[in-house]
């Protein structure tokens, strides 16, 4: 405005100076008329114009913002540009030739990703300098004044290329290995590997414009060592995996190369014996440590983890890593439900037993509520014996007949009969009907299992016996308590005179 005021300023002062001289009217007119003009030549230098295109050297601020095109302020339904004086803008598509530096990048929630992603040294091709035989120099763009390329000798490279901005949509991978770095031209010689060393048996050269990245290191380790330049991290969307690379030394991969594989199944050797096909999805790994591991039949349906403790002991029962029963509770309305997830196993009394009860220190037993057999013998049988052998004079019978049970070959007689609810019967089939029913059992010292046998009618094999009847037996069956049922078991012994 200083400007605009020294201009009107000179032409009143023109106007004046014509007016003291004693210029006609006609003649201050024109003067003015020429000063008018002179003004406005003036203020061309000083504003911008509106109806054409302008320019100045000098710095211009917009504090209240500005606007380009028919602007709409909306994320959704927005329009054209603008920049507020809270210092936000809003474009439609911002392109970046050079670097973009942010310190917070707010984006969709979702985010693709095409081809691969190597999480290890990359560099973008700025030039490509055909050195023949295969070799090449590149030189890697510096993204700013203090980023150098990481890149070392015989690393294994590799760059995807593809036909997009020719209209195409076709890949190719350029193969090489460095031969040399330039730090101070941020470059670096390549040599292409044959065809017959890459995957797809066809190499490709690189150019300008796509990022380069290595997958390995072609340097062997001494005996016991190991290259860490010789490892990458990759996540591949064409290949449809996660992966871990050790001992990468050239493009083509080995059975050995996969670390770790997450998603689609690499071609292996080892999928050749498995009914596993490469399109399955899965997770292979050349050593696996997990604290909780879960597996399901093809009816969805889990499948316990066994956990063999071997011998079973007291003193590992009460330990600080005791027997384990895990289970998952799942409530629902008509109920809980309970999945079964890890049992530990033991050894004890010639039979496997499977843990019931989570943590218990109870013994491996027949009877137990906290463990179950799952390999022997779970029969049970009784035993009978007489106690002055099986040879008798006839009417010099007088001996005791005992019973024994046993659990497979455990005998479980003693906690069999301490349980009140055991039932024990004793009979007599010697042919005499009426006779055989008048026969009631001796006891011995109160022993439900032990009965004392004489030449009586009413608790022995009978007067007649040897004489008239030939052939006497006595029965005894046990009724245990298992489980809420009896468990009934019986044993006939005979006594016969030929």
């Amino acid at each position: 405005m200083a400007d605009t005021f020294d201009i009107l300023r000179k032409l009143a002062l023109q106007v004046r100076n014509a007016t003291l001289a004693g210029e006609n009217s006609a003649e201050r007119i024109g003067r003015t008329f020429v000063g008018i003009l002179d003004l406005i030549d003036g203020l061309k230098n000083i504003y911008l114009h509106k109806n054409q295109p302008d320019e100045t050297e000098f710095l211009i601020k917009f504090l209240a913002g500005g606007e380009f095109g028919e602007f709409v302020d909306s994320m959704i339904a927005g329009k054209g540009a603008g920049i507020f004086p809270d210092g936000r803008a809003q474009v439609e598509r911002l392109e970046v030739r050079g670097s973009l530096s942010v310190l917070d990048l707010i984006i969709n929630q979702i985010q693709g990703m095409e081809s691969d992603y190597s999480f290890t040294e990359i560099g973008k091709i700025e030039s490509v300098e055909d050195l023949g035989e295969n070799t090449y120099r590149l030189s890697i763009e510096k993204r700013t004044d203090f980023d150098f390329m990481k890149f070392q000798e015989n690393d294994v490279c590799f760059s995807i290329i593809n036909t997009l901005l020719t209209g195409g949509s076709e890949y190719y991978t350029s193969w090489m290995r460095i031969l040399a770095t330039n730090a101070q031209e941020n470059s670096i010689t390549v040599v292409l590997y044959p065809d017959s060393e890459v995957p797809g048996g066809t190499n490709y050269p690189p150019l300008a414009g796509y990022n380069v990245t290595r997958r390995g290191n072609s340097t062997l380790p001494e005996a016991g060592g190991s290259n860490e330049r010789a490892q990458s991290w990759m996540i591949s969307s064409r290949e449809g995996r996660i992966m871990f690379l050790s001992n990468v030394y050239k493009p083509i991969l080995e059975d050995y190369n996969y670390s770790i594989s997450i998603g689609r199944f690499p071609r292996t050797k080892a999928l050749e014996k498995l009914p596993i096909s490469e399109n399955e999805t899965g997770v292979m790994a050349q050593t696996v440590i997990a604290e909780k591991f879960y597996q399901f039949d093809y009816n969805g349906d889990v499948i316990p983890s066994k956990v063999d403790r071997g011998i079973w002991s007291l003193e590992t029962a009460q330990s600080g890593a005791p027997y384990r029963f895990v289970q998952h509770e799942l409530a629902k309305p008509s109920g809980s439900e309970y999945t079964l997830l890890e049992q530990h196993t033991v050894y004890h009394l010639g039979c496997k037993w499977g843990c019931l009860k989570d943590k218990t220190t109870d013994e491996p037993k027949w009877n137990s509520p906290s463990w179950g057999l799952l390999e022997g013998d779970s029969r049970y049988s009784l035993q009978l014996s007489l106690s002055g052998g099986e040879a008798f004079v006839i009417g010099g019978v007088d001996t005791v007949m005992s019973g024994r049970i046993y659990f497979g070959t455990t005998d479980i007689t003693d906690d069999v009969m301490a349980d009140g609810a055991t039932e024990v019967e004793w009979f007599r089939d010697s042919g005499n009907v009426p006779a055989d029913n008048l026969w009631t059992p001796e006891y011995v010292d109160g022993n439900r299992l032990a009965i004392h046998i004489d030449n009586g009618n009413q608790h022995g094999v009978g007067s007649d016996f040897g004489f008239v009847s030939r052939s006497v037996a006595f029965i005894c069956r046990v009724y245990i308590p298992v489980e809420g049922e009896m468990q009934q078991i019986e044993q006939r012994f005979g006594f016969d005179i030929l």
